[in-house]
């Protein structure tokens, strides 16, 4: 009887074991990351994930945080369902760290239960960039997407190994663009923000001019954690022509020597650690110096244009990397500082 008994827990625990994993299976477009107690990193997933930027989660005690949003208003739905599980209760907050589509789309899926935070700048330029940049992509995702997929079929190393990625990005976008709804945040402010908890209080700070014409960084000061949206990039090429990379160098520079901080949550790429933040750094005025040298000399523009420097060769987003260039010289010929 005491053996019957065992056996049946043992098969109840099993089938009460497999129905968890199920319930809370792992997201096919991010990756869950606990940073410390009521703390999340949504990293993408790079394997056909449809996020394409990382997000984060934060319960502040009373409510709930999200940053960022998705690019995919599917994807954001499924972190909603996770913040909330994690939680208990629905989101309240969402931030934008910057205007581009990759950040803010899934604003929609949130509300009307959240209110959506950003700069004053960031809320003008979704307003402005957002309905081009959607009607952008319905006449042009689907071609990219088939000339992504062909490219895989025939490509090697590093540039297929970064295929799908883009695939998973653009078969995002052809199954929501047609219920994107503009969704425009509803808080605003300059300069600085802060949101205070019953166990956590988050500092939103603006950056200007840097990735953007306005980025901010949420950063969480009793953890020194730092959820950096696009003014931070791991091993990956930053996207530089809506911004100033010298200012954004600059800024980079002082948070690398901020000692209050030691864990970054990047809007692409791995969480990072001060070695990161100094790597970007690095990689910005490396490839303005470049630039700068090879301008006006076509034997040197080539060679920088079709071989990227050492230390960035296995860093994703390669297809930003010669438009980087291309904006570096052009800005440099503008503007000579």
């Amino acid at each position: 009887m005491i053996r019957t008994l065992l056996v049946l827990i043992f098969l109840l625990g099993s089938t009460l074991s497999i129905a968890q994993r199920k319930k809370h299976k792992e997201s096919q477009n991010f990756k869950l990351e606990e940073l410390a107690p009521g703390v999340w990193a949504a990293i993408q997933n790079d394997q056909y994930g449809k996020a394409f930027c990382n997000a984060g989660i934060v319960d502040l005690g009373d409510k709930t945080l999200v940053f960022d949003a998705f690019t995919n208003p599917r994807a954001a739905a499924e972190l909603m369902d996770v913040a909330e599980r994690l939680t208990k209760r629905p989101v309240s907050f969402v931030v934008n760290s910057h205007f581009h589509s990759d950040h803010i789309r899934g604003n929609q899926v949130f509300k009307p239960m959240a209110s959506i935070i950003s700069t004053s700048i960031t809320r003008d330029m979704i307003a402005k960039m957002e309905p081009l940049q959607k009607e952008w992509d319905k006449q042009n995702a689907s071609v990219f997407l088939k000339a992504n997929k062909k490219i895989y079929n025939t490509s090697y190393g590093l540039d297929r190994a970064e295929l799908p990625l883009w695939i998973g990005y653009y078969e995002g976008l052809l199954e929501t663009i047609d219920d994107l709804e503009l969704t425009l945040p509803d808080m605003v402010f300059n300069d600085s923000l802060w949101i205070i908890g019953t166990k956590l209080d988050v500092k939103l700070v603006e950056f200007k001019n840097c990735h953007t014409g306005s980025d901010l960084v949420m950063y969480i000061p009793s953890l020194k954690i730092a959820f950096m949206g696009d003014l931070l990039f791991v091993h990956r090429h930053p996207w530089l022509a809506d911004g100033d990379p010298i200012n954004w160098q600059e800024q980079l520079n002082k948070v690398y020597a901020d000692l209050s901080v030691d864990t970054f949550v990047p809007g692409h790429g791995q969480v990072g650690d001060k070695k990161t933040v100094k790597e970007l750094a690095d990689y910005l005025g490396n490839v303005q110096k470049l630039a700068i040298e090879s301008n006006g000399d076509s034997t040197r523009t080539a060679s920088l244009m079709q071989q990227i420097p050492a230390p960035y060769r296995d860093w994703y987003f390669v297809r930003y990397y010669q438009p980087n260039i291309q904006f570096l010289m052009h800005t440099a010929t503008l503007n000579p500082r």
